[in-house]
């Protein structure tokens, strides 16, 4: 039987009726934590590595997509991202309950009412957790941002009006309600170093993430703004081309010009050969009978006339 209860978790364990319990190592003060387990220092261990890889995995992913490269795209480099820290975190979690199971038993944890608050704990934490994934799917939650899908609004539906990050609130609590379970001193410090750890990766993926979004905003602002200054560029060229294709038409005075310059020209021959009397020929005309006329008066003609009767009356005498 006791072979059995070995092989049993504490959590559960500690809940089925009529099982002995006895097995359980109880400790106080300074023994409640075994520090010689390589378990503790492991899981320990597991719980900073976690947060650390995908940080710099996934900024350096940003900045230089090696693994975009290596898989083909943003889409491969998130579903990497999901295998790993997927698989990460299940390693994690084993890690922890077996860390857990090796170290001694708080008799003060093992209170009903910290066995409700335990059962509390745990499935708030787990609720945070997954609709967290839920909301954000499987590429907002496992880094997609980092690799270039972005999403295309901020998730404020459930758990996000609740808490800013429920997935990491989410998590500390199972781990909390674990330790509370399992009366566990060792899960307590442990859990707590998984909310200090959280605690210093928000300080730098918050930023980070939102410097993302702004570049990207900045981006699709700077295209919109080239796109209409091209936009506004070809209207007017097209409008230019429209203008200088289509003849303006001309002012009406300037018909009627234009009418009576084709009458003139058109007029002018045929009062010449027809002897119609032109400004020049009129000017002509003119000139000719005044010089006529003072051929006839002058006195040159005159005399001429009188000295022509005297020849011929000398010769008739």
């Amino acid at each position: 039987m006791d072979a059995i209860i070995d092989l049993i978790p504490p959590k559960v364990a500690a809940y089925i009726p009529g099982l002995d319990t006895s097995a359980y190592v109880y400790a106080t003060g300074a023994d409640l934590i075994n520090f010689e387990k390589r378990s503790l220092l492991i899981s320990a261990a597991s719980i900073v590595f976690n947060p650390l890889y995908w940080n710099i995995l996934a900024r350096n992913e940003y900045r230089k997509k090696p693994l975009q490269k290596i898989f083909g795209g943003s889409l491969g480099a998130t579903y990497f991202f999901f295998v790993t820290i997927f698989s990460l975190g299940i390693l994690r979690d084993f890690l922890y309950e077996r860390a857990l199971a090796e170290q001694p038993h708080w008799a003060l944890l093992g209170h009903p009412g910290f066995k409700a608050l335990a059962l509390v704990l745990f499935g708030l934490g787990q609720l945070f957790v997954v609709t967290s994934i839920w909301a954000l799917g499987l590429v907002g939650t496992y880094l997609g941002d980092y690799c270039g899908i972005l999403m295309s609004e901020r998730v404020t539906c459930f758990p996000f009006n609740v808490l800013e990050d429920p997935m990491y609130v989410g998590s500390a609590m199972a781990f909390l309600g674990t330790a509370i379970w399992c009366e566990s001193a060792a899960g307590l410090a442990l859990s707590a170093l998984v909310w200090v750890v959280y605690a210093i990766a928000l300080k730098y993926e918050g930023p980070f993430t939102s410097m993302i979004y702004e570049k990207d905003a900045e981006a699709k602002a700077k295209r919109e703004a080239k796109e209409a200054k091209e936009t506004k560029e070809s209207k007017e060229t097209q409008e230019t081309k429209a203008s200088v294709s289509t003849p303006s038409t001309p002012p009406r005075k300037s018909e009627r010009l234009a009418e009576a310059a084709a009458t003139a020209a058109a007029a002018t021959p045929a009062a010449i050969d027809n002897g119609t009397a032109t400004p020049r020929r009129r000017v002509a005309g003119r000139k000719s009978a005044i010089a006529n006329e003072t051929l006839a008066a002058s006195p040159m003609r005159v005399t001429r006339s009188r000295s022509k009767a005297r020849s011929e009356a000398e010769g008739s005498e």
